[in-house]
C-alpha cells in the first residue's frame, strides 16, 4: 500500500454561499458537519487507485449500511485530454480540464459513472472515519474534483436540489446554484470563488507520489483531522 496524496479541506465550510439547509426534522436534528468534507486521500493498493474521503460527522438516521445516510460525496477525475466540463448544474471545470470518470459515494453504496451516462456499481466501504472507494483504475497524474451535498435517493446525482426559498426537503440557495454545500478546495477563498464563478479548479498532486520526507506531513495532517473531528463532536 502506498500513499499518493492528501488534500485537506477547511473545517466548517459546508454552507455553500450561505445556503439554508432543509427544514425537515430529519436534517435539523442531525446537527452540523455531516456534509463537511475534511480531506481526500489517494493510495495505491494492488496496482489500483483507492480514494479515501473524510467527513466531519456521520449521523445515520436512515440506517445506511455504511454507517451514514444524510450526505452524498461526488468525486470526478480528470484522467486524460478533453473530457466532460459540466460537473453539476451551475458548476463546471475549467476549459480543457474535463472529467472522464466519476464516483458517487453514499451511505448505501457507490456508483461509477462516465460522461456518456454509463453507470456501474463501485465498491465502497468504511475504514474508521474514512469512506473508501476502489476506483478500479491504475494510479496516474490525475486532476481531482470533489463535492458534498445532501442525500436524495431520487435525484440524478443523489444530491438534494436547491430552490430560492428552500423548503422541508430542499436547500435554500440562489437560482442556478449547484446542489452541493461543500467543494474540494484547500483554501476557503477558492471555494467562494468557485461558487461565485461556477468554475471549480481541480486539485492535482505535486510530484504525484509522496516522497519519504512527506510521510511525516501526511501523519501530521491526519492528526489535525482527528482534532477537527473531535472538536466538531457534540
Amino acid at each position: 500500500m502506498g500513499v499518493l496524496f492528501l488534500f485537506q479541506d477547511p473545517v466548517g465550510d459546508d454552507q455553500g454561499l450561505a445556503y439554508l439547509y432543509p427544514r425537515a426534522a430529519l436534517f435539523q436534528e442531525a446537527g452540523e458537519g455531516y456534509a463537511d468534507l475534511l480531506a481526500l486521500a489517494g493510495e495505491e493498493r494492488e496496482g489500483r487507485l483507492v480514494l479515501k474521503v473524510r467527513l466531519s460527522r456521520y449521523p445515520n438516521p436512515l440506517e445506511g449500511p455504511l454507517g451514514f445516510s444524510l450526505s452524498t460525496v461526488v468525486l470526478w477525475l480528470d484522467t486524460g485530454e478533453g473530457g466532460e466540463e459540466a460537473l453539476l448544474p451551475g458548476l463546471s471545470t475549467p476549459p480543457g480540464q474535463g472529467w472522464e470518470v466519476a464516483y458517487i459515494l453514499t451511505g448505501f453504496g457507490g456508483e461509477k459513472r462516465t460522461p456518456t451516462g454509463e453507470r456501474t456499481p463501485a465498491r465502497v466501504w468504511r475504514e474508521g472515519e474514512w469512506v473508501v472507494v476502489d476506483t478500479g483504475i491504475s494510479p496516474g497524474p490525475y486532476g481531482y474534483y470533489g463535492a458534498v451535498g445532501l442525500f436524495d435517493p431520487f435525484a440524478s446525482w443523489y444530491l438534494r436540489p436547491t430552490g430560492p426559498e428552500g423548503g422541508p426537503w430542499t436547500l435554500g440557495a440562489p437560482p442556478g446554484s449547484p446542489p452541493v454545500v461543500d467543494l474540494l478546495a484547500e483554501a476557503p477563498l477558492d471555494q467562494v470563488k468557485a461558487y461565485q464563478t461556477g468554475i471549480l479548479k481541480p486539485l492535482r498532486p505535486k510530484g504525484f507520489a509522496l516522497k519519504r520526507e512527506s510521510l511525516l506531513a501526511f501523519a501530521l495532517g491526519g492528526a489535525s483531522l482527528l482534532l477537527a473531528f473531535l472538536l466538531r463532536k457534540p
